[in-house]
């Protein structure tokens, strides 16, 4: 595989990862808000984020580690060009994940803000 592939595979599949994070814990928090009984549960908007975050480190190592076996030149510079690639994937995916709860929130019985 080549580098430009390679690059462009992480970045897809970093903001489709993250932006699922993201949108998974901007609908408990939603659920969390409007469900009084969900308020003192142990599952928390902060905790899933940070499982989500967890999980998106461990996919980010295991690309990196993939992309070593399988690239053709690696060099260790695209462990940095990576980290960058993962960093900035995660905060678009929260960009991505606020609009995508705002254009399905018709759907699920909510107010939209979108008018």
């Amino acid at each position: 595989m080549r580098k430009g592939p390679y690059f462009i595979i992480q970045a897809v599949l970093s903001l489709f990862i993250s932006t699922m994070i993201w949108y998974m814990s901007e609908c408990f928090l939603d659920v969390a808000i409007n469900v009084e009984e969900l308020s003192g549960t142990l599952f928390s908007p902060i905790i899933i984020i940070v499982i989500g975050g967890a999980i998106y480190l461990a996919l980010t190592i295991v690309y990196i580690v993939i992309g070593a076996k399988r690239m053709d030149d690696w060099r260790p510079w695209m462990i940095a060009v990576s980290i960058v690639i993962h960093i900035a994937m995660f905060f678009l995916g929260f960009m991505a994940s606020a609009f995508l709860a705002a254009a399905t929130m018709p759907f699920l019985g909510g107010e939209t803000y979108l008018e």
